[in-house]
């Protein structure tokens, strides 16, 4: 289904953090600039996830939600669903380190939060926009995508080199 205008900023950073999900995975297809070792995963990791994911999960309670909000039970329902899924990423990524573990664990946990991230983004995208494109009128879709871009928001490319 294509995507209502006032939600297309919002997906353009699920598009970045999905992305920075992808490098976190374990076996994923080396990008250009992309950190290849564990150790260089962790510093992109804690590095994306401070300026991109954890700021898109605020904007995302502060704009989004309220915005769209107590109009639909499913919606409302997703929207707790979701909030509980942004604590539990930011408590993951604020223990995230390697103080004490070898690689292997580390990178497990790495893989992991890839994976949380993606299916999180994912659900957002799939079932709650969907959802939003099928109950909020046009004017109700628009406007936090207007409030998004007021807020001079936009996730930039992390890697050396740009996108």
């Amino acid at each position: 289904m294509k995507r209502h205008p006032g939600l297309v900023p919002i997906s353009h950073e699920h598009r970045q953090i999905l992305f920075i999900a992808q490098v976190l995975r374990r076996g994923a297809v080396r990008y250009r600039g992309a950190p290849a070792t564990t150790s260089e995963k962790l510093k992109y990791a804690r590095q994306s996830l401070t300026d991109v994911v954890l700021p898109h999960m605020q904007r995302e309670e502060e704009i989004l939600f309220p915005a769209v909000g107590g109009i639909d039970d499913e919606v409302d329902a997703l929207i707790v669903a979701l909030i509980a899924e942004h604590r539990a990423l930011a408590e993951t990524i604020a223990n995230l380190n390697d103080d004490g573990v070898d690689a292997v664990t580390l990178e497990g946990r790495l893989d992991s939060l890839g994976a949380l991230l993606e299916t999180h983004v994912r659900c957002e995208e799939r079932i709650l926009f969907q959802r939003l494109q099928a109950v909020l009128t046009d004017e109700a879709l628009q406007a936090p995508g207007d409030q998004w871009r007021a807020a001079g928001t936009g996730a930039a490319c992390l890697l050396e080199g740009g996108s």
